[in-house]
């Protein structure tokens, strides 16, 4: 029998904020992993989902010079879905921007696409925000 504490249902959110150094980003796999099995996911669609959180802090980050700033991680048990905001606040943009740029945000846009439903990056005036969206029990087109 499954104690109903230990379950999360439609509109329970969580929220993580931490230094927004790349090191750090086992926090959200961590609390991500929690989430979802709590969620209902199954173990497949809760590994995805891991790594794609980890992939969407990574872009997050992307442009910033990894010492400063925050980043902030929220999940939303939405039914049958889970949606994850991440935010970069208060961040200093890198010094040099690296000719790479524009293939690690494609690569991880790809690594994405293979991993969740939806998802999407939107940056403007030094603000970051990225998102996605994983459903249980389908798969990601």
């Amino acid at each position: 029998m499954t104690d109903p504490t230990d379950t999360l249902a439609t509109g329970d959110r969580i929220e993580l904020r931490f230094p927004a150094r790349g090191d750090l980003i086992v926090l959200a796999r961590l609390v991500t992993s929690a989430i979802s099995a709590r969620a209902g996911f199954d173990i497949e669609e809760l590994e995805d989902l891991r790594l794609a959180v980890g992939e969407l802090c990574l872009l997050t980050l992307h442009g910033s010079d990894g010492r400063s700033g925050v980043l902030c991680l929220e999940l939303t048990v939405l039914g049958d879905a889970i949606g994850v905001v991440c935010t970069l606040e208060r961040a200093t943009a890198a010094d040099v921007a690296g000719p790479e740029g524009e293939e690690i945000v494609f690569l991880s846009e790809q690594i994405l696409d293979a991993l969740v439903d939806e998802h999407g990056r939107e940056s403007h005036d030094g603000f970051v925000r990225t998102w996605l969206r994983k459903r249980r029990g389908g798969h990601a087109e």
